[in-house]
């Protein structure tokens, strides 16, 4: 059993949560129910437990109702793909896995879903309606960013089919992209009076603030999940990297990883300050100006967001969690049949 004393994070920024959770949640379970997406109590629950309302709410604080409600959708989708993955594929299915993640990528592309899945299915339409009349350079983005995040989980049954456990430095490569956050902040830009140009989306300090934030995030999530992921047998996580690479003892991993958090944070303020003189640089203008530190600043209180809504649901219990270390909470309707 992972017993140990939670670290204090250090997330020293402002906590905003949107003022229309309550109405986005609502019109975010209708979406849900539309697409079969949690048919079953068991999977309803498991919805529920999770938050993925409340964790939009801290991810878009300042988005608009309709914004937000787009967003919950995207994370609703996204959490059923975790969990359906990560958990229920025990077995670790190389071959079903990229067969999933090979539909869920093509249909960004365009690609038709084949109808089996409607998680596919869903993904499809919320694709083309978030898509519609957005700039290439901004789909692109989202696309990479997006692809980045469902590669991982064949990545990781890839490396598992080897025997293979990672450096530390190899899995944070990915985990910046399996924990999410890229893509969902690239959302965030749609909230904005313009969207972000694409020399300040890919300038070095705007990099550097994305992937810190990003790990920033993913390491509190290792550490609020390494308990379950045990139980389950999911061995990709910081805390038992370090703990099995160093032999040392659970309280000691996670404590390591509670100060690369606190190292992210730093990251985060130089890249800030950096982020401001490569817009004087670039001589971009007011308005792309105002923006782009907006939607800087909510990255920012995202820290600190995530870390009360890691506090604040039941995602991480362990109670559902059935003697074969199987949740088995949502259908078997992702992953190809062999």
């Amino acid at each position: 059993m992972a017993v140990f004393e939670m670290p204090d994070f250090h997330a020293p920024f402002l906590v905003e949560c949107n003022p229309h959770l309550a109405m986005a949640s609502r019109a975010m379970w209708e979406w849900i129910d539309t697409h079969d997406l949690a048919t079953t109590e068991k999977a309803r629950d498991r919805m529920r437990r999770t938050g993925a309302d409340l964790s939009g709410a801290y991810v878009w604080p300042r988005a608009g109702l309709d914004m937000l409600t787009n967003g919950l959708r995207w994370l609703a989708l996204t959490f059923r793909i975790d969990d359906q993955i990560d958990e229920d594929d025990v077995a670790e299915r190389l071959e079903a896995r990229v067969a999933a993640v090979d539909e869920l990528c093509g249909v960004l592309h365009g690609l038709t879903a084949s109808g089996r899945s409607p998680v596919a299915r869903a993904l499809a339409t919320l694709w083309q309606e978030t898509s519609q009349g957005r700039p290439v350079d901004w789909q692109n983005a989202f696309v990479r960013n997006f692809e980045a995040f469902l590669r991982s989980y064949a990545t990781e049954a890839a490396l598992s089919a080897q025997g293979h456990v990672p450096r530390l430095d190899d899995y944070l490569r990915w985990r910046m992209y399996s924990v999410g956050m890229p893509w969902l902040w690239d959302l965030d830009e749609l909230r904005l009076p313009v969207f972000l140009p694409n020399s300040v989306r890919t300038c070095a300090p705007m990099v550097n603030l994305r992937r810190a934030g990003s790990l920033h995030v993913a390491l509190v999530n290792d550490v609020f999940s390494v308990h379950r992921e045990t139980i389950v047998g999911y061995q990709y996580n910081a805390v038992t990297i370090i703990r099995d690479a160093q032999q040392c003892s659970l309280q000691e991993a996670v404590d390591q990883v509670a100060a690369l958090v606190t190292s992210q944070v730093h990251t985060v303020v130089e890249a800030g300050r950096e982020l401001r003189e490569d817009l004087d640089r670039q001589a971009v203008p007011p308005i792309a100006r105002t923006a782009t530190l907006d939607y800087a600043a909510n990255i920012t209180a995202n820290l600190s967001g995530q870390l009360v809504w890691h506090s604040s649901v039941e995602r991480y219990a362990v109670d559902d969690i059935q003697p074969t270390g199987r949740s088995g909470n949502y259908p078997d309707d992702l992953l190809p049949g062999e």
